[in-house]
């Protein structure tokens, strides 16, 4: 078994729970096999370059981090797992915290790195914090080569000290601020909220000021948004200067990856591995990303809409011929993108 059979299978499959079991049965051999591809594999980020290469090709992209909740509720003796708040529920449960990147041209995403977030009563001596995972992965990307422009983030990487980072490596960033965040601004202290300069009118939608926080000057942007609760307004920190509608394009880049962490949730597997190793629901959670990116590139070869017709189609290819030429012609594709 290989990478790209394994991620084949998650896509193809159409059993409920795409665990190592579901994908040796869609390959058709015995569940030994998938489980030891699990625990030999070692995909490494580079291994991801050609498939950024065959979708963006020179594009310079923006690079989105994120993290999401793998939920193990029932299982006690999960390594690194601990008592979490799963965001996508709002509710405590016993799961494992990864935090995603991945880079997005507007249109396409290609989530292609991952840090596991370990408590601080496990990982001892040795605990890092979400902005020091982000720090690592960011650190990771540069290391390929691949031109970056900008680097996204929620509210939830809002620290001085990840801020800091950023601006030490003068890496342009654009990054949900908290609405109390205290500002000078023409001289006065005030939280953004509380900032007249950034009041919307009825007919506005973003608007900037530039102020002092933290010792240092930023932009801050405030953004209209809309949603199944009515309308709010966000607040965006970056070190760059554009118009305010482009702060709000860049930032809207942060949907690829929460829809890449709800799909590969509810049809790719993402939280169905039932390994207790580490290595082994890490590697799984891996194979989630190709299998993500191959279907990236069904998609751009096929003018499909979105990630769901993608996998419909890769179930159709395999219906009319076969799991393995599925496999090969997938590889076909992704060779010449």
């Amino acid at each position: 078994m290989n990478i790209q059979e394994y991620s084949v299978a998650l896509s193809t499959s159409l059993e409920r729970n795409k665990n190592a079991s579901a994908v040796a049965r869609e390959v058709g051999v015995h569940q030994s096999t998938s489980s030891r591809f699990l625990k030999e594999l070692n995909l490494k980020d580079q291994d991801f370059v050609p498939l950024l290469r065959s979708i963006f090709g020179k594009k310079k992209l923006k690079l989105v981090i994120d993290d999401g909740t793998v939920s193990r509720r029932y299982s006690q003796e999960v390594e690194g797992a601990s008592s979490m708040v799963d965001q996508s529920t709002k509710s405590f449960t016993t799961g494992c915290k990864i935090v995603f990147a991945g880079l997005t041209d507007g249109k396409y995403f290609l989530p292609i790195a991952i840090e596991q977030w370990i408590a601080e009563f496990i990982a001892g001596e040795g605990y890092l914090t979400i902005t020091q995972l982000a720090e690592r992965l960011i650190l990771r990307m540069l290391e390929l080569g691949i031109l970056i422009e900008y680097f996204v983030m929620d509210g939830l990487y809002f620290s001085k000290e990840f801020i800091q980072f950023l601006y030490s490596k003068k890496l342009k960033f654009v990054m949900k601020a908290k609405t109390t965040t205290s500002v000078i601004y023409q001289g006065e202290k005030m939280q953004l909220q509380d900032c007249p300069d950034l009041r919307l009118n009825s007919n506005q939608n973003q608007k900037k000021i530039v102020a002092e926080w933290n010792g240092q000057l930023w932009y801050f942007i405030a953004v209209r948004r809309s949603g199944k609760r009515g309308e709010k307004i966000i607040y965006l920190i970056a070190n760059f200067k554009t118009k305010a509608r482009v702060y709000a394009q860049i930032y809207d880049s942060r949907w690829n990856i929460e829809k890449f962490i709800r799909t590969g949730k509810q049809s790719l597997g993402l939280k169905n591995c039932l390994s207790t190793e580490a290595k082994i629901y890490l590697n799984h959670v891996k194979c989630v990303l190709f299998a993500y990116c191959l279907l990236q590139i069904l998609m751009k070869k096929f003018k499909l809409d979105c990630i769901e017709d993608a996998i419909r189609k890769a179930q159709a290819i395999k219906n009319k011929y076969g799991f393995f030429q599925t496999v090969d012609r997938i590889s076909l594709l992704e060779a010449h993108a």
